[in-house]
C-alpha cells in the first residue's frame, strides 16, 4: 500500500495497488511511451535509439525497445503489463542475441531513422556526434553483450529464478517492477523499483559479476586502466586501510561510500585523455535527492578546497538526473605524479565528506 500524510488535517490517506489493465493502459501505447519520453523511469539514464524495432533478418520477432547506456552498452527493454508471462527472460535472450551482430555504424543509423520518424531532420553525422556525447569518456566500441532491462507489474518466480542464474554466467538482467496506485478515479500514480539486482548491494553485486566475467583479452588501454588504478589502491590502502574492489579494465574506479548509489571516484576525462578528477558522485534515480544530498555538501566546500589547494566544482545538475562533487587535474597521461596527487586528493575527499555521508545513511534508515 501507498500512504500520505496531510499535514493541516493530520491524516493519513491509503492508496490501493491496483493493476494497470484495470485503467486500460496498454502496454505498447502507454507503457512503452512513457519509457521512451521518460527512460529515467528504469533507474538510469539512457538513450533511447529505436522502438517496435523488427528489422532482424529471418525473423518478424519485434523488440519493444532498444536503448544505448552511458558506458556505450546496448540495452533490450522488453515490457510486459501486469504479469511477467513465464518465458519474458527467453524472449529478451533472443533480442539480445539477435542486437548481438550490431555495431556502432548501425545503432546511428537507427537512430537516425528513430528521429526521423519522429519528425527531426538531422544527419548521420549529427547523429553520431549526439550519440557519442550521450555516452561516456572511455566509450571505445560496442562489445557483443547487450543488456536486457524486464519490465513489468509481477515477475513470476520461474522467470527470477532463470535470471538470477543468468546473471552468474555475466549476462547482464535487469528487473524493473513498475507498481500502480489508484490515487482517484482520473489519476493513478506508480513506483518504479529495481527488483533485481537488489538495489541495496547493486553496486557491490555488478562489481563481483564484472569481476568474475571479466575476458582475459584486454586492450592496451584497458591493461594501463587495471595497473594504474591497482597502483592507487596499493598506496591508498597504507593511508586508509579498508577493503577495495579490484578494478575493471575501465577509465574510472569507484570507492563504496556505503550508500547505495553514491560512491567516491577517481576518473580519467577526455576523448583522448586529457584531465583527471578525483570525485564524490551522486547516482541515485531520484534527481531531487541527489540535489538535496549534494546541498547537503556545500558548507563543506571551503574546507576541501583548503585542505586540497584545489577549486571545487559542486555539479548539481549532471546529466539526467545525476550531481556530483569534484576537483581535477589537467593531466591525462599515468605519471607518477598523477599516481600522488590522485591519492592524497582522495584520502582528503573521503575524509571530509564520509562523515556527512554516515549522517545522511542515518536519515534514510528512520
Amino acid at each position: 500500500m501507498l500512504f500520505s500524510y496531510d499535514k493541516g488535517l493530520k491524516k493519513i490517506s491509503i492508496f490501493e495497488e491496483t493493476e494497470f489493465k484495470t485503467h486500460k493502459i496498454l502496454e505498447r501505447q502507454d507503457l512503452e511511451k512513457w519509457i521512451e519520453d521518460n527512460p529515467d523511469i528504469l533507474g538510469e539514464e539512457l538513450l533511447i535509439l529505436t522502438t517496435e524495432y523488427d528489422k532482424f533478418d529471418k525473423t518478424d520477432e519485434r523488440l519493444d525497445s532498444l536503448a544505448i547506456d552511458k558506458d556505450g552498452n546496448l540495452a533490450i527493454i522488453e515490457l510486459k503489463r501486469d504479469d511477467s508471462g513465464k518465458t519474458v527472460e527467453l524472449q529478451a535472450i533472443k533480442y539480445g542475441a539477435y542486437c548481438s551482430t550490431l555495431i556502432f555504424t548501425d545503432i546511428v543509423n537507427l537512430y537516425q531513422q528513430y528521429l526521423s520518424k519522429k519528425g527531426e531532420k538531422i544527419t548521420f553525422e549529427e547523429t553520431e556526434t549526439r550519440i557519442r556525447e550521450f555516452i561516456s569518456d572511455e566509450f571505445e566500441e560496442l562489445n557483443d553483450r547487450p543488456r536486457i532491462i524486464l519490465v513489468s507489474k509481477e515477475f513470476r518466480p520461474e522467470v527470477t529464478a532463470s535470471i538470477l542464474w543468468l546473471r552468474k554466467f555475466g549476462i547482464d538482467i535487469k528487473c524493473i517492477k513498475l507498481t500502480p496506485y489508484e490515487l482517484d478515479k482520473n489519476t493513478i500514480i506508480f513506483e518504479s523499483t529495481i527488483l533485481i539486482p537488489l538495489p541495496e548491494a547493486e553496486d557491490f553485486i555488478i562489481k563481483a559479476e564484472k569481476k568474475e566475467n571479466v575476458e582475459n583479452k584486454l586492450t592496451i588501454s584497458q591493461e594501463e586502466y587495471v595497473k594504474f588504478y591497482k597502483e592507487l589502491i596499493k598506496q591508498l590502502k597504507v593511508k586508509m586501510p579498508f577493503s577495495y574492489s579490484d578494478p575493471l579494465p575501465k577509465s574510472y574506479y569507484q570507492i563504496l561510500s556505503g550508500i547505495g548509489g553514491i560512491h567516491f571516484e577517481w576518473g580519467f576525462h577526455g576523448r583522448p585523455r586529457s584531465s583527471f578528477g578525483v570525485e564524490l558522485h551522486f547516482e541515485r534515480g531520484n534527481k531531487a535527492f541527489n540535489m538535496k544530498t549534494i546541498e547537503r555538501m556545500e558548507p563543506l566546500k571551503t574546507e576541501i578546497e583548503k585542505q586540497t589547494g584545489e577549486s571545487v566544482v559542486f555539479q548539481k545538475e549532471w546529466g539526467k538526473a545525476w550531481s556530483r562533487i569534484y576537483i581535477e587535474k589537467g593531466e591525462g597521461k599515468m605519471t607518477d605524479d598523477l599516481k600522488k596527487w590522485a591519492v592524497e586528493k582522495m584520502e582528503i575527499f573521503y575524509k571530509i565528506l564520509k562523515p556527512e555521508l554516515d549522517k545522511i545513511k542515518s536519515d534514510i534508515a528512520k
